[in-house]
Parts: structure tokens; C-alpha cells; sequence
């Protein structure tokens, strides 16, 4: 199973990862942009697409009270204003809103107290007379006339009545204080007890309270038997314990007269009908939502009042496709495509000239696209309200794939498709500033760091810088539109922490920035394995020399395997002093003769330790040269087969480019009359190429013979290592070896000087230690002249 699946893989990872025509990339490239064009187009416009109408007036096939002659479905998504809906939260919003009464605390002092002051008054006279009966009593105080005599002589009877006063006035106080009692009966009592009451108090300090409706009491519920009268005996048994039941009746009955003849709240139907205005007006108009594909009406059923209105909506709304608002999407994304075509043909010419590149940039973008259109249908819904407190682009995942392709590729080309997907965002968040500034600052923040993510702790930072960005520009749009970030409502410090909107956005900002960097290590390990790219983490792996094929390098090919190592010593110093990948250098020349694997001991570096006789005659020239070209074709083949990636590849052939092997061409020109030598052709004496195609390959030809070279060299000096390391290098420029891979002048003085370091540091002259018998024989001369 693992062969088969070794095997299919080698073969897509060839597909995907094979040299073809430019022309036929571009024809590919024109397909997938032909295809993100319309996808986005389709995406960015979805809001503007129509359907047809329905016919519902009074003689039309969807009027009301009809039978639906078909189904009728939404092929889109909107939303309407809903005028049922919005009364009904209107009228919701005004029966909460408390009724509205005035009590005036004067009336407790210039009425109820002043007239208890003289009753009070009346009744010590009486008892100073000493004609203190109850008739006398109810005759002389007129407001005490409808107790009874009982009621009566228990107060005559009670001997601290130097506390009578103060007790009624006490109880009537706290009726006045804690109830609200209207003059007349109330015909809104049983809303009064769901929506309570707003009190306000004339005459005192606490200006306006919210009291409970069972607490406004008409004064004619004061004397019934009933729970009123109930709480009010309750109350007053609790201020004069240890009494007689007449006396606390005749005292709590005298209060309450007191409180009956002045009923201090009156009702106020102009300030509750204002605030009820203004609980109505402060309800939003209220909207609902039809979604894409919602099955309006059924064949069959009826067109009932609400199906009808639904179906007005969709008339309304979802009929009429917009096609200049369409068209304007379709000429900015063909706008900002050409811009971004124009940017990377100036700066990465080459960069996509391949499939596989042109599939992961593709496809990871499309993967983005569509988390723009899943995100816009929860973020925009009718009962959300994300768009209160966050902004669209801190949704999407801008992040991820710009740190994907600047880690992959380089920045330029992860900054212009972050650019794209930036107004992409805009367009999704219906034109929101904030939302274009998330999506742009974080693709050039995530596209610069892409390339400086070189171990694991790096994805940590990411996250945290791409955390901090959002956190900046969410702050800069909040101060711009004037939201609050933070709002006391006296729930305690961490309640209104967790539930402010700078809490929220930080923690949303938090969980995109670290979303992006763990999808990144997700994706990573996929596209390598797929597509096999070299990133960072595969050239490590790959750099083993535990890998199998650097093993049999080893055990088959030894003297090739120091010769790998040191060629890469060399090209590494170069491509470090260049500013370039000097990790794909170094892998890439590990490998660059594995070829040799198959025949070792017929390459001149291994015939030492290989003694065994070889089944080549290389007294045959054209034999000989075709072995040694054949070591390219092989490793080319051996690496296809162990996945290596492409780039690591292309170190095999293009190290030896299209040069002539030089000592079997001479030979087989030596061994051959002048006028047969017409016929030998000079091709079959050359490596098949291609020619070094970029920097890092042409550093690796030069080390590759200039390595072999200083063997031979008598005397290892700065002087000579110049001469050969120039000699080396004329001779590259002389077959036009390095014509395809960009290094300048100045790159090559730049090689020559890092070859040298390297080559005096490792080939520098040993003293020769003298033999043992010469030591001995000192030592022995020694000893003679010490005995003399």
C-alpha cells in the first residue's frame, strides 16, 4: 500500500512540478485568473442578482386568500423592513414604560400633620376637663366620629399617651412614603402591576422613583377587607407591638382616615403618554430576513395576510438584479487584477512559471474568497449584531494566507495578492474604510514576517504581531466612528470589563491573528507533502544525512560523498555573502551526485577505494562520455522518485549545464585521423543542460570544479587559489555557462573571495612531522654525550 501510494504521489508530484513551456503556463494562469475573476465577481455581487416576479394583486395568481398555483422559493438573500413587526416592538416598548404619577410631600405637613397636631391638642383638653368619655370624645374631635366607642375608650384607656401622637404620625408617614395613593380608582390597574410606576416627589430631595404597581393604591381599597388592608394592619402591628386589638385598630383606623382625607398622588396621563412616545420612537425600525432558497409558499397552500406580504418583499427587493452595481464589481476586480498582473511580471517575472506555484497561490486564495462569502452572510444577518461592536475584516483570514505565501514564495508576491483580497474585504464590507485597513495592513505586516519564520516560537510572534496590528487599526476605527470601548452599567469592574466592546474586540483580533498562524501550520505540511515545495522545514528534513540517498552516497560513493560536503562548504559561503538561500544551496548540492551512486567506482575520485574492475572501457571515449552524462539522467531520475522537490532537482543537471567534457572530447579527437574527425559530434560530448537558471546553481558549478581542481594544486597559497579559482571561472564564461543565471560582475568577486576564505581555511599546508627512527636517534646521540 505504501509503494502504491509512494508511487502515485512521484507521479502527481512530476505532474504538478514539470518543466513546461512558458506559453502553456500562461494559457493556465489566464484559465485560474479567468476563474477568480468570476468567483470573486460572483461572491462580491451576490447582494444584486435578481428573480421573477410574482403577480399578487387582487386578480393575480399569489393574491391573498388564493391557492398557490406553484412553489415559490428566494433565490437570494435580503432583508425589509417589517412594519408589523416594528408596531408590535413599538407597542411592547410603551406598555413597559411606567406609569407616570406626581406626590406631593407637602401636602404630609400642611395637611395630615397639622390636622393630627390638633386633634392630638383636642383630646388633651378633654382630658384636662376630666369629661373624657367616648361620646364627649367623638363629639368634640369631628374626624374621630366614625370609630366606635370601644375603639375610643381603648385610647382614653392607654396611659402612655405621650406616644399616641408620635405613633399615628410615624404610620401615616410610612404609608404616605412607601405607597402612592391616587384619589380615584384606576382603570389601568392590571397594566400598572406589569409595567410599576414612576413616582414624582414634589417637595423632596429624591426627586423620582420607580416603585412597584401594587404600590399605587386608590384610596378606597384603604378601608375594604381585603390584601390592601391586610398589609396596612400588618404594618401597624409591627410599629405598636404589645397592644390591645381595639386600641391598635382605633389607632391604625385614625391614620388611615388621615391618609384618606389627603391623597397626595395624582395621576399624570400627559407625562406617561410622552415617555411612552418616546420609548415607541426609540425602537428601531425592525427588519426581516428572507434567506437564499427559503421556500416562500408551497403549491397548494394558501396565500394567507403574512405569505403575501413575505411575497411583496421578495418582489420589492429580490427581482430587479443591479447590473451597473455588477458590472462596477466586474471592472475594479479586472482593475486590480491587471495591477497585480503588472506588479509581479516587474518584480517576479519568474516566479510563476510553473504549475504547482500557480495551483497552492490559486487555490489558497480561493479557499480565502470563500470564507468572505460564508463570513458575510453570518456577519451581516438580520438578528446579528456584530456589526455594532466588530468590524468585517477582523473575520477574515487575510493573515493566513499572506504568511502562507510570504514564507513559500517572497513578499512581493504575498503583498500583491494581499492587496487584491484587500479590496476584496472592502467591497464584502459594504465599503467599510476599517475593514479595507485590517485587510491591507495585516497582508503587508504577514507577508513581511512570512520570511522571517525560521522555527517553530516564530508562528507564536506571528500571532502575536498580527494580534497587535488589528488591535491598532480596530482602535484607530473605533476612534474615527466615535464608538465606545467601555461602558459602567454598576455590574462590579469585571462584568463590565468582559462585556465592553474593547474586551471583545481584542479577544476577536487574538483569535484571528492565532487562527492565521495555526492554519499556516496546518497547510504547511500539506502543500509540501502535495506539491512538494522546498519551504524551510522540508530543507531541513531534507538536509539529514540521515536521508537514504546521502546514506547509499556514503556507503557506495564515499570519496563523492567528501567531495558533496566540501562543494557545499564552498556554495554556502557564497550564497550567504550574496544575501542568498544558502539552506537551499546546501541541500541542493547534498544531492547533486546522487547519479553516481550506480557506477561510483567509474568516477575518478572513488577508483581508490573501489578497486574491483569496471565493465567500462574508458579507453572508449564516446562510452565513457555517455557514463558520465548518464550520472545526470540517473540522478535526476533517483531524486524524482524519492520526491525531492523541484528546485532541489535542478542542482543536477545545472551544475554541469551544457559544458563539453573536455578530456574524452580530446581523446576521441586524438584517436581518430584528421578527416574522420569531422564526424565525431561535439553534443554527444556535452551534458544535456539546461544551463545554470538561476544564482544559487551557477555558485554550485563553479565550486563543483573548482572543488575537484585544488587537488591537484602543489601549493596552496592566496596567490594560487586566485589563478584557479580565476581560471575556473573564465572558463564557465568562456563555454557561456553562466549566461541564464543572473550573476553580475560583482557577484562573481563576491565568489571568488568566499572560495578562497573557504579554501584556505581547509586545504592550508601541514608541517611534516619527522619519522620515529630520526627522534630515536637523537635521543641516542644525546645520551653518548651525557656519559662522556
Amino acid at each position: 500500500m505504501k509503494a502504491i501510494l509512494d508511487s502515485s504521489m512521484t507521479r502527481l508530484t512530476d505532474f504538478l512540478t514539470r518543466v513546461r513551456p512558458v506559453s502553456v503556463v500562461r494559457n493556465i494562469q489566464i484559465i485560474l485568473v479567468s476563474l477568480t475573476l468570476l468567483f470573486v465577481t460572483y461572491v462580491l455581487s451576490i447582494p444584486f442578482f435578481g428573480q421573477t416576479r410574482v403577480n399578487t394583486d387582487p386578480e393575480g395568481l399569489f393574491s391573498e386568500g388564493k391557492i398557490a398555483p406553484e412553489t415559490i422559493q428566494s433565490v437570494k438573500e435580503f432583508s425589509y423592513e417589517d412594519t408589523e413587526k416594528t408596531n408590535l416592538e413599538k407597542q411592547k416598548a410603551a406598555a413597559n414604560v411606567p406609569y407616570a404619577f406626581d406626590k406631593d410631600f407637602g401636602i404630609l405637613v400642611a395637611g395630615i400633620d397639622n390636622n393630627l397636631s390638633e386633634d392630638v391638642e383636642l383630646l388633651r383638653s378633654i382630658l384636662a376637663e376630666g369629661k373624657a368619655t367616648p361620646n364627649v370624645v367623638k363629639d368634640r374631635i369631628p374626624r374621630w366620629r366614625n370609630r366606635t366607642n370601644e375603639e375610643i375608650q381603648s385610647i382614653l384607656d392607654y396611659s402612655r399617651k405621650d406616644k399616641l401622637k408620635n405613633f399615628i404620625q410615624q404610620y401615616t408617614n410610612l404609608i404616605f412614603s412607601k405607597y402612592c395613593i391616587v384619589k380615584e380608582d384606576l382603570p389601568f390597574a392590571k397594566d400598572l402591576d406589569k409595567a410599576g410606576a414612576k413616582i414624582r416627589n414634589i417637595g423632596t430631595q429624591d426627586q423620582t422613583s420607580i416603585i412597584d404597581g401594587n404600590l399605587v393604591i386608590p384610596r378606597s381599597q384603604i378601608y375594604k377587607d381585603g390584601p390592601v388592608a391586610s398589609v396596612l394592619s400588618k404594618l401597624a402591628s409591627e410599629k405598636l407591638p404589645n397592644v390591645s386589638d381595639s386600641l391598635l385598630k382605633a389607632v391604625s383606623r385614625i391614620g388611615l382616615y388621615y391618609v384618606y382625607s389627603y391623597p397626595a398622588c395624582n395621576y399624570n396621563p400627559e407625562e406617561t403618554e410622552n415617555a411612552r412616545m418616546r420609548a415607541s420612537n426609540s425602537v428601531p425600525i425592525q427588519k426581516s430576513r428572507i434567506q437564499a432558497n427559503e421556500v416562500i409558499v408551497r403549491a397548494g397552500d394558501v396565500i394567507t395576510p403574512e405569505v403575501k406580504l413575505k411575497l411583496e418583499m421578495m418582489n420589492r427587493y429580490a427581482t430587479r438584479a443591479n447590473l451597473a452595481s455588477i458590472v462596477s464589481i466586474f471592472l475594479t476586480q479586472c482593475v486590480l487584477i491587471v495591477i497585480v498582473g503588472f506588479y509581479l511580471i516587474r518584480y517576479r517575472p519568474n516566479r510563476l512559471n510553473d504549475l504547482s506555484s500557480n495551483l497552492i497561490i490559486f487555490f489558497t486564495l480561493w479557499i480565502v474568497i470563500a470564507s468572505i462569502y460564508l463570513l458575510s452572510k453570518i456577519f451581516y444577518a438580520t438578528d446579528s449584531d456584530l456589526s455594532r461592536v466588530y468590524y468585517f475584516g477582523m473575520f477574515v483570514p487575510v493573515g493566513m494566507l499572506c504568511l502562507l505565501l510570504g514564507f513559500v514564495y517572497d513578499e512581493q508576491l504575498s503583498i500583491a495578492i494581499g492587496f487584491f483580497l484587500a479590496f476584496a474585504v472592502f467591497f464584502a464590507s459594504r465599503y467599510n474604510p476599517t475593514s479595507f485597513m485590517l485587510a491591507f495592513t495585516v497582508a503587508v505586516m504577514s507577508s513581511i514576517y512570512g520570511r522571517r519564520l525560521l522555527k517553530r516560537i516564530d508562528f507564536l510572534k506571528a500571532g502575536f504581531l498580527l494580534t497587535f496590528v488589528q488591535i491598532l487599526i480596530t482602535t484607530a476605527g473605533y476612534l474615527f466612528d466615535g464608538r465606545e470601548f467601555y461602558v459602567s452599567t454598576g455590574a462590579g469592574f469585571f462584568r463590565d470589563l468582559t462585556n465592553s466592546n474593547l474586551f471583545r474586540i481584542t479577544v476577536m483580533c487574538f483569535v484571528n491573528g492565532f487562527a492565521s498562524a495555526t492554519a499556516v501550520q496546518f497547510l504547511l505540511p500539506l502543500y509540501e507533502y502535495i506539491f512538494n515545495i522546498p519551504t524551510r522545514f522540508k530543507l531541513i528534513e531534507l538536509a539529514d544525512t540521515g536521508h537514504p540517498l546521502l546514506q547509499q552516497l556514503l556507503t557506495k560513493a564515499p570519496s563523492t560523498y567528501t567531495h558533496t560536503f566540501m562543494v557545499a562548504a564552498l556554495s554556502e559561503r557564497a550564497a550567504q555573502n550574496l544575501n542568498l538561500d544558502r539552506l537551499l544551496v546546501r541541500v541542493g548540492v547534498y544531492f547533486h551526485d546522487i547519479g553516481k551512486i550506480p557506477n561510483a567506482g567509474f568516477f575518478v575520485e572513488n577508483q581508490h577505494l573501489i578497486p574491483k574492475p569496471e565493465h567500462i572501457d574508458k579507453n572508449n571515449p564516446a562510452l565513457a562520455a555517455k557514463t558520465v552524462i548518464d550520472h545526470v539522467l540517473d540522478g535526476i531520475e533517483m531524486a524524482k522518485k524519492a520526491r525531492l522537490p523541484r528546485e532541489i532537482i535542478s542542482f543536477i543537471p545545472e551544475h554541469h549545464g551544457t559544458s563539453t567534457m573536455a578530456f574524452f572530447y580530446h581523446k576521441a579527437l586524438q584517436e581518430i585521423s584528421p578527416s574522420a574527425r569531422k564526424n565525431i559530434n561535439k553534443k554527444d560530448f556535452q551534458y544535456p543542460g539546461p544551463k545554470p537558471q538561476s544564482k544559487e546553481t551557477g555558485i554550485v558549478m563553479i565550486a563543483d570544479s573548482l572543488e575537484a581542481a585544488s587537488r591537484s594544486l602543489e601549493e596552496v597559497s592566496p596567490e594560487s587559489l586566485d589563478e584557479l579559482i580565476r581560471k575556473i571561472i573564465n572558463s564557465k564564461l568562456a563555454e557561456n555557462q553562466l549566461d541564464e543565471s543572473g550573476l553580475t560582475i560583482g557577484d562573481l568577486e563576491i565568489i571568488k573571495t568566499s572560495f578562497k576564505e573557504v579554501l584556505l581555511s581547509s586545504l592550508h599546508q601541514r608541517p611534516k612531522y619527522p619519522k620515529p627512527e630520526d627522534t630515536k636517534a637523537l635521543e641516542a646521540a644525546g645520551t653518548k654525550k651525557n656519559k662522556k
